[in-house]
């Protein structure tokens, strides 16, 4: 059965419960920083000196474009352009992808990049007003549905505010599948699990308010 969104925002804060504290609780890798910065908050001293670069990950520049103006995102998107790739060979290319993929790349290590980018990306467009920017997270959208598997993914729920405005009932299944993820380990989420959760559901309202 689908929800419809206001559902989904309960449901999504529910699930996330406590969120940690900014400066404890997330074990994220390289995106720890980025998504505690724009998420926890943490104030200046979460941000590098110097900003991310189009030399960066894509997902970790994006992440850190949330709360570093400095980055330029423009030129991000432009390095992870599909027309300046070569397409990876069999179904699991990266040609309509948000980020490249390394064919020397497990698919589940590029698919939580590329979700974690999309994540990030629908902020940026929405806080910064740029069209452009969504059309091309539509277009990934839609290449995700058709190419990739959720649970070939992540037990991280990057993204699932993304898909749950997509609207059909594919788009809900992703997301519903990314969830399910998110709790299929311990039966409730990882610290960094929760921080994103209640930034989708955050989305949501956003967009609800918005719209």
């Amino acid at each position: 059965m689908r929800f419809d969104l206001t559902t989904w925002i309960r449901h999504l804060r529910s699930v996330a419960g406590v969120i940690p504290e900014p400066g404890g609780g997330l074990t994220a890798g390289d995106l720890e920083a980025p998504v505690r910065a724009a998420c926890l908050g943490g104030g200046a001293t979460m941000i590098p000196s110097a900003p991310a670069t189009a030399a960066d990950p894509g997902e970790i520049a994006l992440w850190w474009a949330r709360s570093d103006p400095r980055v330029d995102v423009d030129a991000v998107l432009a390095a992870a352009d599909p027309s300046r790739r070569t397409p990876e060979p069999g179904p699991a290319s990266s040609s309509g992808s948000l980020l490249p993929r390394d064919s020397r790349q497990a698919i589940e290590v590029w698919t939580d990049a590329d979700l974690a980018a999309m994540h990030a990306l629908w902020w940026l467009a929405r806080d910064r007003g740029r069209d452009d920017w969504a059309l091309r997270l539509e277009e990934v959208r839609h290449w995700h549905l058709a190419n990739t598997q959720p649970d070939n993914a992540t037990n991280r729920p990057w993204a699932i505010h993304v898909f749950l405005l997509g609207g059909s009932p594919e788009d809900e299944h992703y997301a519903q599948t990314l969830l399910h993820n998110a709790l299929a380990m311990d039966a409730e989420p990882t610290p960094l699990g929760r921080v994103l959760l209640r930034d989708a559901a955050d989305a949501l309202e956003r967009h609800l308010a918005d719209d």
